[in-house]
């Protein structure tokens, strides 16, 4: 594989977050600009919180931006800099992925949740008729319920410190998805009768976290997902695994949505994808 060039026409895309260490994407993307000799850079942007309206406004008024990828703890907030969104992005109210359209303006998108679901398919899970216990229900957390029920899971039982998020992600999910309830929960240790248990909360990123719940030993037909990306064992995985459940953390999520990122950039279309990935 050459080396890669950077130079006076090569275009930017980022991924903004805060923080942004744990992130994969910048490799994975640089990777695939390598491999099809398209000049382009991904960089790692560090915007906070506090701010981030304008950080990123200056970011996205530079004229060889062409995307950006948007991670935790923006994915909500960066609605609010498009001009359009997509149909998931509306139905969400959150973005990962944001483009540069031909007049200058900016659409967002949201893969979060078929991103897992796909690369979870790929490594054995199951997801059609389960039942599941999801702590977090921010911008992924709502990404992911909606997709675990397009997926067929029976049933989503939502916790979150933020309880009034809990009850309006479940109600958006319950009009969407009325055969397969989503309920919200203030005991996000109970786990009985669950199939699968997915974490989209931060807790675990940290090095002194420990588990997001006081969870006693899991039953070993438990799934378990953790989609934070680092540490790559989380508390979380690390009590799953001594009990002999399936578990994985966050790379299947972003590994799943990578071609679709590709393709939203406009970089390849999917039949190309495809055929690359056989």
């Amino acid at each position: 594989m050459k080396p890669m060039v950077i130079n006076g026409s090569t275009r930017l895309y980022g991924i903004a977050g805060d923080p942004v260490a744990q992130v994969k994407t910048p490799e994975l993307l640089n990777s695939f600009f390598q491999q099809t000799g398209i000049n382009a850079v991904c960089v790692p942007l560090q915007v906070a919180t506090s701010g981030f309206e304008a950080s990123l406004r200056g970011v996205m008024q530079l004229s060889n931006l062409d995307g950006l990828v948007i991670t935790v703890p923006h994915k909500v907030r960066a609605c609010a800099l498009t001009e359009s969104l997509s149909a998931e992005a509306l139905r969400v109210g959150a973005v990962n992925v944001l483009r540069r359209c031909e007049d200058g303006g900016w659409h967002g998108d949201m893969f979060d949740g078929t991103g897992l679901t796909v690369g979870l398919l790929r490594l054995g899970f199951v997801l059609k008729g389960q039942h599941v216990k999801q702590l977090g229900a921010g911008g992924s957390g709502a990404a992911v319920a909606f997709a675990l029920l397009a997926a067929g899971a029976a049933s989503v039982t939502l916790c979150d410190p933020d309880d009034n998020a809990a009850q309006a992600l479940a109600q958006r999910i319950n009009a969407s998805y009325p055969q397969h309830p989503a309920r919200v929960s203030d005991v996000p240790a109970e786990l009985v009768g669950i199939d699968l248990l997915i974490n989209c909360s931060p807790i675990g990123m940290k090095p002194d976290d420990g588990l997001p719940a006081p969870f006693a030993d899991f039953n070993p037909s438990l799934q378990v997902v953790d989609i934070i990306m680092h540490p790559a064992e989380t508390p979380l995985l690390a009590h799953a695994r001594r009990a002999g459940c399936h578990a994985v953390n966050g790379k299947p999520m972003i590994e799943g949505q990578l071609a679709e990122f590709i393709h939203f950039f406009g970089l390849a279309d999917k039949e190309s994808l495809c055929a690359r990935s056989r």
